[in-house]
Parts: C-alpha cells; sequence; structure tokens
C-alpha cells in the first residue's frame, strides 16, 4: 500500500502548527468593529438537456454572501454546478456571480436575478474549454431561516455543445457573516460594550484517503478489484461548522494523487456528529456525505455518490487533533463502490460575537482575545506551457490557456499566511482540467497600500488531457498586491507549477480581486 496521502497530510500539518509556534501575534488592546452581513447557503437542482443521450441532473451548491453596505440587496456568490444523473460523471464545475434579492412588500416572497460564471468540466462532456455561464431568475418564499425557491435558468457552456432553458428549484439557508475590523487604539473602558456572547464552532482538516478494497470495477471497463494503476489514494481537505455541541455540517473535497485516476475529485457535503467516549481524550465521529464525483475513468455512474464514515477522534494539543476512520463508499448508478481508510489532521477555532442588533458593534480586544485575519481572492490564471511538451494524447500543448482560480488564506504571523486553493480551467482545450493545493504564503507590506508576496503551495490536479502522472503537484510563484480599501485589494503575480511527474510544467501569471476580513477568537 502506498502512503502518499499519510506523508503529504503530515507535512501540511507542520504548517498548520506555524500558527502556534510564531509570536508575532499583537498583543495590543485594540477597538474593534464587529459588523454582521446576511450570509445565505444555496442548493438547487436542474436537467441540462443533452442531444443523442440522457438529459443531466445538475446539482448547485453554493453560498451568498450579502457584504456591500450600500447595496444590502446585492449578493457576490461562489457556487459549483455538476452532474450527479446522467452519463457525464466527472462534470463538475466552480466559480463566482452575482444576483440581486428584491423583497416583495411585506410579504415573505422575493424575486431573486443572478448571473455566474465559471470554469470545469470533465466526463467526456462536449465542454469546450471549459467556460460555464448561468443565469437565473426565481421566486423565493421565506420561511425564518429556509426559503424556497423556483424559477427559470440558462445554463451554457458557450466553448462547447451544451446549453438549455431549464427550471431549477431549490432552498437556501440564512444565517450570518460575522466579522472583525480593527479601528485603531481606544482607551475605552472594558463593559462600555455588550460581552461577546456567541461563539461559532468551525474546523479545518486535511485528510488522506486509501481504498482498501472494491466491491466491483471501479474504473471504467475494469473488472477486477482493484484499478490497473495500483492502490487509490487520495488527497484533500475537510471544513466543518457546529451547529450544536454534537452536530457539524461538513463540506469536503478530495482530488487523486495515487492509482493512475489523476484526474478524479470529489465535492461532498453533509453531517457529522461526535460523541465523547468516557472523557475528552476520545471522541467517536460518524459522517454522512453526499454530493458529485468523477473524472479520472473512476466509474462513478451519473456523478452523485454517497460517502460515510465511522471514526475515532483525539486532541493532540491546544486546538490540534488527529482522526483515524473507516469509510464506504456508494454509488447509486455507478461502480465505484467501496471500502477506504482516512487519516485526519486539523485545527478547531471558536470564533467570538456579540448577538447585540445592529450591523456594527464596537468593542474592546481583551488580552485573552485575538483577531484573527483571513482574505479571499479570486483570480484568473494563465499558463504558459512549453512547446516541447506533450499531453496524454500525444498532442503538444497549448502555448496558452486560461483558468479561474479561489484562494484563502489565514494569517498566522505578520509575515506568513497558510493558503488553500483551486484552479478550474474555463478557456483553451482542457475544461476538465482542476487543481486543488494547500500551502504558505509570505507577505511584506513596505506602504499601507503596497505589499510583496511570495507563495509555495502543493497538492492534486488533473483532467482535460494533461499529463501530470499521479496528479501530486507543487507550485512557487511571487507577486504585489495593491491594497485599495480596508477589505479590498489588487493582485498581481507570476511563477511556475509543476507536476511530481509527467510532462507538464508551465510558467503563469495571476491577476486577482482581493477580499480580507478579520475574527475574533480566544487564545
Amino acid at each position: 500500500m502506498q502512503y502518499y496521502p499519510i506523508r503529504y497530510c503530515l507535512l501540511l500539518f507542520f504548517l498548520f502548527s506555524l500558527s502556534s509556534l510564531v509570536t508575532g501575534q499583537e498583543r495590543d488592546r485594540p477597538q474593534i468593529s464587529l459588523i454582521k452581513q446576511p450570509l445565505r447557503y444555496r442548493f438547487s437542482y436542474e436537467q441540462l438537456k443533452m442531444s443523442g443521450e440522457p438529459d443531466l441532473g445538475m446539482l448547485g451548491m453554493g453560498a451568498d454572501f450579502f457584504i456591500i453596505d450600500k447595496l444590502p440587496h446585492l449578493y457576490l456568490s461562489i457556487n459549483s454546478y455538476s452532474a450527479i444523473v446522467g452519463q457525464r460523471p466527472g462534470l463538475i464545475t466552480f466559480g463566482a456571480g452575482m444576483g440581486y434579492l428584491q423583497p416583495l412588500f411585506q410579504s415573505p416572497l422575493s424575486i431573486d436575478a443572478g448571473l455566474f460564471a465559471g470554469g470545469g468540466g470533465g466526463g467526456g462532456a462536449p465542454d469546450g474549454g471549459g467556460l460555464i455561464t448561468r443565469g437565473h431568475i426565481n421566486l423565493s418564499y421565506k420561511m425564518k431561516h429556509v426559503s424556497l425557491f423556483g424559477g427559470y435558468s440558462r445554463l451554457d457552456f458557450p466553448t462547447g455543445e451544451m446549453g438549455s432553458d431549464n427550471f431549477n428549484a431549490g432552498l437556501t439557508l440564512s444565517t450570518q457573516f460575522r466579522t472583525a475590523r480593527k479601528t485603531g487604539d481606544s482607551s475605552m473602558a472594558d463593559g462600555e460594550v455588550a460581552p461577546l456572547d456567541k461563539t461559532s464552532t468551525f474546523r479545518a482538516q486535511v485528510t488522506g484517503q486509501n481504498y482498501i478494497n472494491f466491491a466491483g470495477g471501479p474504473t471504467s471497463g475494469s473488472k477486477g478489484t482493484q484499478p490497473g494503476g495500483g492502490d487509490i489514494s487520495l488527497v484533500g481537505i475537510e471544513l466543518d461548522h457546529f451547529f450544536d455541541n454534537k452536530w457539524y455540517a461538513a463540506l469536503k473535497l478530495h482530488g487523486a494523487m495515487a492509482g493512475g485516476i489523476d484526474g478524479y475529485m470529489s465535492y461532498l457535503v453533509g453531517l457529522g456528529f461526535e460523541q465523547k467516549l468516557g472523557s475528552d481524550r476520545l471522541i467517536l465521529d460518524t459522517q454522512v456525505l453526499a454530493g458529485p464525483s468523477g473524472g479520472g475513468g473512476v466509474a462513478t455512474g451519473g456523478g452523485g455518490i454517497v460517502q460515510a464514515t465511522v471514526g475515532l477522534r483525539a486532541p493532540l494539543w491546544n486546538t490540534y487533533g488527529i482522526k483515524a476512520s473507516i469509510g464506504q463508499t456508494f454509488t447509486p448508478w455507478g461502480r465505484f463502490n467501496g471500502t477506504f481508510m482516512e487519516l485526519g489532521l486539523s485545527q478547531t477555532f471558536r470564533f467570538l460575537s456579540t448577538t447585540n442588533k445592529g450591523k456594527k458593534n464596537a468593542y474592546q480586544l481583551k488580552e485573552s482575545e485575538r483577531l484573527s485575519e483571513f482574505g479571499f481572492e479570486l483570480l484568473n490564471r494563465t499558463y504558459y506551457s512549453s512547446p516541447d511538451g506533450v499531453d496524454k494524447n500525444g498532442d503538444p500543448y497549448e502555448s496558452a490557456f486560461n483558468l479561474l482560480g479561489f484562494q484563502v488564506s489565514k494569517n498566522i504571523h505578520p509575515h506568513f499566511d497558510l493558503l488553500g486553493a483551486t484552479y478550474w480551467a474555463y478557456q483553451g482545450a482542457y475544461g476538465a482540467y482542476a487543481e486543488g493545493l494547500l500551502g504558505l504564503l509570505y507577505k511584506y507590506a513596505w506602504t499601507t497600500s503596497w505589499e510583496f508576496r511570495a507563495k509555495v503551495l502543493g497538492g492534486a490536479a488533473g483532467g482535460g488531457g494533461i499529463d501530470l502522472g499521479s496528479g501530486l503537484v507543487y507550485q512557487f510563484g511571487a507577486g504585489l498586491v495593491y491594497q485599495m480599501h480596508p477589505n479590498w485589494g489588487l493582485s498581481i503575480g507570476a511563477g511556475q507549477m509543476r507536476g511530481v511527474k509527467g510532462s507538464f510544467t508551465p510558467l503563469f501569471t495571476d491577476i486577482g480581486i482581493i477580499y480580507r476580513f478579520g475574527t475574533l477568537r480566544d487564545h
């Protein structure tokens, strides 16, 4: 059995641990502005009409952020639209958009209209370069924190051969996006504002999976219990949000890194449950998740899969923990039905806020509290390929093609951030190509407006016929950021991406926009 995911998890866990070793966190007690803005999670379903084959059932999953104060009904969104029914498993896309939610008088009804653009593809679908566009106009009915909606949508792959007018339906779950921002030092005495009386618990976890048994042939055309490339190994990241002491919502993304199935990925959401076993030192952790999956020749049927796991979690030190579990993957319309072992290394974050009414509240940071800074970046990446390289089909790589990227950062030191990033092809001949990466960023601000940064990342990538061996990749680069607002900035950068194996070693340039925000947490 190969142990690539375990070694990779240990490397990334070392990066997580840097946040407990650095000593550069601020110790002053500045005045903080606590900000509450609407956030909603969106789930939708529609059928994309196909010619000469069954229609595709497209599952939409994402989040809408109402973060522009002067336009309270305008939202910015992050979404994916992926096949879970039909004959195109692995057709997975990811992108961003915006929309407007207009309440109708004083009723629970609203009109919701929006636009979306992204990249992706797969499943051998005629997706062209991977560009996906979608527009919708829906009627929404709100019931407290849940809204049901239905209406018209138009989903297209403009450079491919797919597109149709659709009826879409789904639901949204409303909550709040709670952030904090330093407003300067203050002599405000403790107790002049309401205490922080709300705690939100999140957990980030790096995971590795090794499949140990299959009920049938897991890849297209295979009949045995093992794929032709050896053991199937995946690496990924899991994000958990606790809405109860024991229950949490989970988002889990994985990509292949061994087993000859580079290009395979899964994008799952679901519920988890924890129960202490006698003490805090050992916790039973169970999960049930579902979502789109496919690529790499894996036989996932229409693309929808279900996973269930049961395992044990133990704390290591401070907010860090380790989890070992066994799980089962089930594909209702395919043959990718197998048992896997999973190892996870995690860090838990407890964010603080107030239940006071109003969008903004003043607060003075206490000695036992910390302002953690995060960033979200939307990027356009251009890869410039070597004319000597050839893809899996023996054809020379295109001289250049474009990808849509998303990068999330967490500040762990005045000069260092932890990074998570994903990139999806939307222009060129590689519409099914995607990457999932984790790494470290160094930054140095020489003025209040300009910042230099350098970064190194590693992870899994594949699809689109690009030759990356097992799918394990790394990349490095440098660039500049211009901070034009306390929350917003512009970025440019350049670097190189390389596969540990394979012929794809392009240079790249990036241009993007950054949204930075803070959260309060206890030590």
